[in-house]
């Protein structure tokens, strides 16, 4: 479906939300930074380079609330196995990121002061952060950057057989007998096998997809002249 919008509503939409968060993250540096500082961290000189530790705490805290809820919405969208420490994660993040910028600001206007539970709690706030990402890092190969999703689409017609037409969904617009048929004598002119990986290559469809278009042309080559096609079977599944 395809929403007119005016052309404010566009510029909100494409400019509006980076600038917002972009705000947001750099107003929240001085509080993490603070808050890094009244823990104990300082600068550290590493051969003629001084450099201060606190002003990493930011990257531990907001951008990784930012990244925690962009992981997990991802991961909810494509019922990934890790959506649930995904958002798990995304949930700590946040209150942490709230909990640093009140306890630094109450600590800056002489509302509260520092303690060993704060220093203990702040100092654990680097190891519990890389742990999560190492813990995302290392789920299933499912929950990759690059995720193989069976896309839902409309497949092409076979016949006349009302048992021999596949189940009308909605999704990308389905593949013609012909496209599919012109996309296998391209790899059999190439010298290329004929599997779902190279098919789902040529036709801009996930493997899995063209699994299902290679079955369906199998069924048809059978029924029209009682044997496979020349360059369909056998199949490398």
């Amino acid at each position: 479906m395809s929403i007119d919008l005016p052309p404010y509503a566009k510029a909100v939409f494409k400019y509006g939300r980076p600038i917002v968060l972009l705000t947001a993250l750099l107003m929240s540096i001085p509080g993490e930074i603070h808050l890094a500082e009244v823990a104990g961290w300082d600068s550290v000189t590493i051969w003629d380079w001084t450099f201060n530790v606190a002003a990493l705490m930011p990257v531990c805290v907001s951008v990784y609330a930012a990244c925690s809820a962009v992981i997990a919405d991802v991961s909810k969208r494509l019922k990934l196995p890790n959506r649930r420490s995904a958002l798990a994660g995304a949930v700590a993040a946040l209150g942490l990121a709230l909990a640093a910028q009140d306890v630094s600001h109450l600590i800056e206007q002489d509302y509260m002061g520092t303690s060993w539970l704060l220093v203990g709690a702040v100092s654990a706030i680097p190891p519990l952060v890389a742990f999560h990402m190492l813990h995302m890092a290392a789920a299933p190969e499912s929950t990759a950057s690059v995720v193989e999703v069976d896309e839902p689409e409309d497949e092409f017609e076979a016949g006349d057989d009302e048992s021999d037409k596949p189940r009308r969904r909605r999704g990308r617009p389905g593949l013609t007998e012909e496209e599919v048929q012109a996309a296998i004598a391209c790899l059999n002119a190439d010298g290329r096998e004929v599997n779902p990986a190279n098919l789902g290559e040529v036709l801009n469809r996930a493997p899995r997809t063209a699994r299902r278009y290679l079955e369906r042309q199998a069924k048809v080559a059978e029924k029209s002249v009682g044997q496979p096609a020349d360059g369909m079977l056998p199949l490398a599944i």
